[in-house]
């Protein structure tokens, strides 16, 4: 089944969803942050399919070309990018961690 983007008019999120090959052209497509029917099929680039370990060693040629994170926000980032190597959202864990942290680092001083 192929992956198509479309654009909610109603919230303007954008998302993409599989569309199997035998439905209408018609039919709507529901938007899944406001569950919205009106929704616009988006012209899109082409993406290569590539395998868990092919984004893993991308992020880490990426971590030895540049090192360490210097910067809270700059680790954030780095942690989103591989939660999303990884297809493993750890962006809400992480983010209540960092945030502990930089309370006891604010109490500390």
């Amino acid at each position: 089944m192929p992956v198509f983007e479309f654009r909610c008019l109603t919230c303007h999120a954008k998302f993409s969803t599989l569309v199997g090959m035998t439905q209408d052209a018609s039919s709507a497509v529901e938007c899944p942050k406001c569950k919205g029917v009106e929704t616009q099929k988006l012209v899109s680039r082409f993406q290569r399919g590539r395998s868990e370990d092919d984004r893993l060693d991308e992020m880490a040629d990426r971590l030895e070309l540049y090192g360490d994170p210097d910067s809270p926000t700059e680790m954030r980032r780095m942690v989103k990018e591989l939660g999303k190597a990884t297809d493993n959202d750890v962006s809400a864990d992480m983010e209540s961690l960092f945030e502990s942290d930089m309370e006891s680092d604010i109490e500390s001083e």
